[in-house]
């Protein structure tokens, strides 16, 4: 048979509906049954796009999701989202997780090993408003009363003066306006998460990718160190139905002055541990 411009035309579209065939089959199956977890956050956590004045012919809208960690170092206390190192993602958690961290600080070839080798997909805990958002909180709290303490012993020194004033502004912010939602723990097996973390209102298990390496600390040792790379869903897409409670606050100035969030989303993870928008106010 000759192959013509028909048959490859045929054959193109032939691919497309397979392909979304399969898509939509595995909305179905995440969607099917009892939700896996349902749980409601707000502005602080689902933030609107950088480029707010959009075309009004473009109905599409997704939200980011905004995810912390918390690392080891008590005067950085607050790590934002990609490729973050928290403090329990240490090098007996690596190797729980299935990476061969063992003698990879012995020579240098292990340790080029390491750093060489390739992410691996598992399943992490996301919390919401839990145990490491007050940490989080208490930690802020010591930096901003400690730096001002030095300003009040110092105050003809304008550094140290910025410095308390930035403390302060960065407490603020995280009481009241940054993300509630810290990554805390990372598993092969997301039952055996759920059953650790048993709270779905509060608790969301989806997949993600964590990768090793060996870093070089201050006082010249190596030090196996794990990273989250990236959570496997960080854009939330927001059906048409839900778009006219969003449209306010995308045609109006991006800042937010008050410390109230202006929304809140109520998201569905199903079986596949991937969300699906329930209600929007």
């Amino acid at each position: 048979m000759t192959w013509t411009g028909k048959h490859t035309w045929f054959a193109g579209l032939g691919i497309i509906v397979l392909t979304n065939a399969i898509a939509l089959a595995g909305v179905a199956y995440n969607r099917s049954g009892e939700p896996d977890t349902v749980i409601t956050l707000s502005e602080r956590e689902l933030r609107l796009p950088y480029s707010w004045r959009l075309e009004r012919e473009n109905s599409g809208l997704s939200l980011r999701l905004r995810w912390r960690v918390i690392g080891s170092d008590d005067d950085r206390y607050d790590y934002l989202s990609h490729s973050s190192t928290p403090a329990w993602l240490d090098e007996e958690k690596l190797q729980e997780l299935g990476f061969p961290v063992n003698d990879a600080v012995a020579t240098e070839a292990n340790r080029r090993r390491l750093n060489r080798s390739l992410p691996r997909e598992v399943y992490l805990v996301l919390e919401y408003d839990g145990a490491a958002y007050q940490n989080m909180l208490s930690r802020a709290r010591a930096y901003k009363d400690k730096q001002q303490a030095l300003a009040d012993q110092n105050p003809e020194d304008k550094n140290i003066a910025g410095e308390a004033k930035d403390a302060k502004e960065r407490w603020e912010r995280d009481l009241h306006k940054a993300s509630r939602l810290f990554i805390v723990d990372a598993g092969l097996d997301p039952g055996a998460l759920h059953s650790s973390y048993p709270d779905v209102s509060r608790n969301i298990v989806m997949r993600g990718t964590i990768q090793a390496r060996v870093n070089s600390r201050a006082d010249d040792k190596w030090e196996v160190q794990g990273y989250i790379r990236e959570i496997a869903v960080s854009n939330i897409n927001i059906p048409l139905a839900f778009r006219k409670t969003l449209d306010p606050f995308i045609e109006r100035d991006q800042s937010n002055d008050s410390e109230d969030a202006r929304y809140q989303v109520t998201l569905a993870y199903g079986k596949r541990y991937e969300p699906w928008v329930v209600k929007v106010e």
